[in-house]
């Protein structure tokens, strides 16, 4: 037993030997028979550009339409029909649904026979004021007479004329039974179906119209910001649904006080969208453009460093890196206005920064996108790698 237990021991330290020895020879080849050398370390590098930088304002947004109206019914009744879906569009006038009232025509005929019987009662007090008018000079009617016969007429005529007014109001409530669409828009809710009660004091909106061809936002501005807020200035409203595509857009209103809870100050953007291809309830980010800075170097956000709470790239010079202290300015999230540190057309290290620093030679890999690792095809932008689509009104 300890001869074999000798034997596997001797096995094992001569397999330990030849597996030594064959890796000091696949790692021991030299140059002159040093040991071998480390090749440098890999890194991208991306050459600094310029452009011109705005400044923003930016803030999440929720897009409203401009008009919007809830249509009920002035009259108590039953909804007799609904002519009107949810998606139709419907012009300013367009019947759009049928109340049946419920005793109003009663009201309508009882007040056409007051009217009826103060216009008989008018027409007989006019009668014995005609009457007496003729027989005062005689002496026959008194002048006490002539007076009460001409109050009556004017107390009746009042009555006729407030009889009349009656009449009128609850043909004009009886003709509100008509419901009719009060602007161009489309329909985004129908409320009710035939049969539910509607008009006052319980009956709700029957449908909901909005108009889309022009939508709004409002981005609330910090009190800092206030000052550089004008009414024109250049907008942009970007989408989570359409990230892509931006929309401009123009400071069209301020609300004239801050929010108490907020402290911040609405502003109203407004977007022009004929072709309805924007929906009410969409959410991302609004921009305001308070001023720009022109022709100043930009790099990807990749690039900085932070240590001590200051700002540093790597700056290719030759084959060798130099660690460099920038001032960085505008942060627009992937892209980086720096004010001062580095130079248009310098080379800085946008990957592999890890495994260097200052004054380590480097091997270098350009035109390799910071962000999704391909080969760059377009001039880097501030919003991307590559230049983003033209923005749409």
């Amino acid at each position: 037993m300890r001869d074999r237990r000798r034997t596997v021991l001797g096995g094992i330290a001569r397999g330990a030997s030849v597996l030594a020895l064959t890796l000091v020879a696949a790692c021991g080849k030299t140059d002159g028979g040093g040991a071998r050398a480390r090749p440098p370390p890999l890194v991208i590098v991306s050459k600094v550009i310029a452009r011109d930088v705005p400044v923003e304002v930016r803030a999440p947004v929720e897009l409203r339409a401009l008009e919007q109206s809830d249509v009920g019914s002035k009259t108590l009744g039953v909804l007799d029909a609904v002519f009107v879906d949810r998606g139709d569009r419907v012009k300013r006038g367009q019947l759009i649904a049928l109340v049946r009232p419920s005793d109003l025509p009663d009201q309508l005929a009882a007040a056409r026979g007051t009217l009826a019987q103060q216009q008989a009662s008018l027409a007989l007090a006019k009668q014995n004021l005609d009457r007496a008018v003729k027989l005062a000079p005689q002496g026959v009617v008194s002048q006490q007479e002539l007076a009460n016969a001409t109050g009556a007429v004017a107390q009746i005529e009042a009555q006729v004329t407030a009889a009349t007014s009656q009449v009128s109001a609850l043909a004009v409530r009886l003709g509100e039974t008509r419901i009719d669409a009060p602007m161009d828009g489309i329909v985004s809710v129908r409320r009710l179906e035939p049969g539910a009660i509607v008009g006052p004091p319980g009956g709700g909106a029957i449908v909901t119209i909005v108009k889309i061809d022009k939508l709004r936002v409002f981005i609330p501005v910090t009190e800092r910001d206030i000052h550089n807020i004008k009414l024109g200035l250049d907008a942009r409203v970007e989408l989570d649904a359409m990230p892509a595509h931006p929309f401009l857009g123009t400071v069209t209103k301020m609300a004239p006080i801050l929010d108490p809870s907020t402290r911040t100050l609405d502003v109203e953007v407004r977007l022009s969208n004929p072709d309805g291809e924007l929906r009410p309830g969409m959410f991302g980010h609004g921009a305001i453009v308070t001023s720009v800075h022109p022709h100043v170097p930009v790099v990807p956000a990749v690039a900085i460093l932070l240590s001590d709470n200051k700002a540093f790239v790597f700056v290719l010079v030759g084959d060798k890196v130099q660690r460099r202290a920038v001032e960085i300015g505008v942060d627009e999230g992937t892209w980086v206005e720096i004010k001062a540190g580095v130079n248009e057309g310098e080379e800085i290290v946008t990957a592999g920064a890890d495994a260097i620093s200052d004054g380590t030679t480097v091997r270098v890999q350009r035109d390799v996108d910071p962000y999704a690792g391909g080969k760059l095809t377009a001039t880097p932008s501030a919003s991307g790698t590559s230049a983003p689509p033209a923005s749409r009104n």
